[in-house]
């Protein structure tokens, strides 16, 4: 059977969204389309962001603050200035998936990414008074870098990647169940310990960064050299032959008739090892990351709730200061903010170091992992039996 052109862009469009662009062969196409999601991102976070430093650079914002119904309104746009620019990456996403497949969508890109440079420059000096043509040249010089990441296959990564990370938010149940309570029964008796309240009292929020990001390097190295092996051994092992018939009909159906699955493929080449580690180590650090937003939610609200004002202030030896998280007012002290950062930073790391560890947390996180590398190399070599001389 014949394979037609866009039976191949299907089954390219299939690694890509798995996050492995390294597998296939040839260039990028359709380049405008494909950044679409990354620039709704940007423009859904960046009007957010203003209306949040509206908010709370109100001379009358403390004052609110202490209604109860404007901190719940408030607290809820917090969270909204998250979630709506990932879903509206995802809608878009959705929308430029068939058009990147059959060359459409141009004139629509060139609008939202139009609309991007040109019209939210004029809504930032009309919100707070910048100049409109460097927020220009700003917004342009990040249009061009997306169009350079997604030419060499890093767009397809980062969209695999919010995908990971949507997906991993159906696993809160199961890490709320079976990773914290041994955590929690842990770090909740250091939470309510002076020294602690103290340090955070003490270290700016630029060292308590560099804190958390010592725990992600530490994290990553770990997992890094893990994955590496984990790797070696499942190319090694050649199971994928078996995972022939988990790959999805469509796109494969023109590949799979007919074809009969064989016991060995082109080995990995650096880059395809390189971008298979990659996913490991991103959806690991996702999981992790997941696991450390719910544990700083957990204990910001235990500190509402449990830690008064004037408890605060005998610890750190000062009243609380308002807190602050990148740069937007929060309705909590800026040291329980710092506290939850780093029992949040501390946490993923201890979540990191189980899921390889641990027998139950390596088949819950892990394992799932290396089976979607399995059918992923299942469809490489069926692949690269059709189109392997094209390198």
């Amino acid at each position: 059977m014949v394979m037609s052109e866009m039976d191949r862009r299907g089954v390219e469009q299939w690694f890509r969204r798995r996050g492995l662009p390294a597998v296939v062969r040839g260039l990028e196409k359709n380049l405008l389309v494909r950044i679409v999601p990354a620039v709704v991102w940007l423009a859904l976070f960046d009007v957010l962001y203003d209306v949040l430093s509206a908010i709370d650079g109100d001379d009358a914002f403390e004052t609110r603050l202490e209604s109860e119904a404007f901190e719940v309104i408030y607290t809820v746009t917090l969270v909204a200035s998250i979630g709506a620019p990932v879903l509206g990456a995802w809608l878009a996403a959705r929308w430029a998936r068939d058009r990147v497949l059959h060359d459409r969508g141009s004139v629509s890109a060139i609008v939202v990414i139009a609309t991007y440079v040109l019209v939210l420059p004029v809504a930032d000096h009309m919100a707070d008074g910048s100049a409109v043509l460097p927020t220009v040249v700003e917004y342009l010089a990040f249009a061009v870098v997306l169009l350079g990441l997604t030419a060499v296959g890093m767009g397809s990564i980062f969209g695999w990647a919010l995908r990971a990370a949507l997906r991993q938010l159906r696993a809160v149940g199961a890490m709320t169940s079976r990773a914290m309570p041994l955590l929690l029964l842990v770090t909740t008796f250091g939470f309510f310990t002076t020294e602690i309240w103290q340090i955070a009292g003490l270290v700016s929020r630029g060292r308590m960064w560099l804190v958390i990001s010592f725990f992600a390097v530490l994290g990553g190295l770990f997992l890094g050299s893990v994955f590496v092996s984990e790797l070696r051994t499942l190319t090694a092992a050649a199971h994928w032959p078996e995972r022939v018939s988990a790959l999805p009909e469509q796109p494969f159906r023109a590949l799979m008739t007919g074809a009969e699955p064989a016991d060995t493929a082109p080995a990995l080449t650096r880059l395809e090892r390189a971008n298979m580690v990659l996913i490991l180590l991103l959806t690991q650090m996702l999981q992790a990351l997941v696991f450390g937003v719910l544990v700083f939610a957990v204990f910001a609200i235990l500190g509402r709730l449990a830690v008064p004002h004037d408890a605060i202030k005998s610890w750190v030896g000062h009243d609380p200061t308002p807190g602050t998280l990148f740069n937007i007012q929060v309705p909590a002290p800026n040291e329980l903010v710092q506290v939850c950062m780093f029992i949040a930073g501390f946490s993923a790391l201890y979540f990191v170091a189980t899921i390889v560890t641990d027998a139950a947390h390596r088949k819950t996180y892990f394992e799932p992992v290396l089976e979607h590398l399995e059918v992923s190399l299942a469809g490489r070599a069926l692949y690269l039996s059709r189109f392997g001389k094209q390198e």
